[in-house]
């Protein structure tokens, strides 16, 4: 007996087991190209969060490129970059032990580098001091943090890739 009334044909076990891996190839396609779709979606809204700026002095180039190095940094270091700007900017978040942190507050003139553990004994304890003092504060005494912050996250990216000796 067949379903509305339309005659059965007899097909081989052959052709239902090739029917059965067509369905599940189908299927697996479509899960594998949601899991593609959303994972590129969850990077991109990641990204854009590592970036905050409540004086909104960042231009759209420059968000673009403290994204660009963020990503950068997660696929070359394993490294999570987040960077704050505003009044609040000198209070790091909840970091964990991949994150690097660079908090800027130009009404006060003063930033702030954390440096995951690993990083902070790979890069020398006068990494954070050259980046906070030279690079982001001559940078904010001259009006121009947003080159300021570019300029660190290159120093930044320079040094981690630069190969090291035993010095530390």
């Amino acid at each position: 007996m067949s379903l509305f009334g339309t005659p059965s044909r007899r097909s081989s076990p052959l052709e239902r087991f090739v029917r059965g891996m067509a369905l599940l190839a189908v299927v697996a396609g479509v899960l594998w190209a949601f899991d593609v779709r959303f994972s590129r979606l969850a990077d991109r809204l990641q990204s854009q969060q590592a970036i905050s700026d409540a004086t909104g002095g960042l231009s759209e180039e420059d968000r673009r490129f403290l994204r660009q190095a963020a990503e950068d940094l997660r696929t070359r270091f394993g490294l999570e970059l987040r960077v704050r700007v505003g009044p609040d900017g000198l209070d790091a978040p909840e970091l964990d032990e991949k994150t690097v942190y660079i908090g800027l507050s130009p009404e006060a003139l003063s930033a702030r580098v954390i440096l995951p553990p690993l990083a902070a004994r790979a890069l020398g304890p006068d990494f954070m001091a050259v980046v906070e003092k030279e690079i982001l504060a001559a940078a904010l005494a001259e009006g121009q943090w947003p080159t300021g912050l570019r300029a660190a996250a290159v120093f930044l990216e320079r040094q981690l890739s630069e190969p090291r000796t035993g010095e530390n």
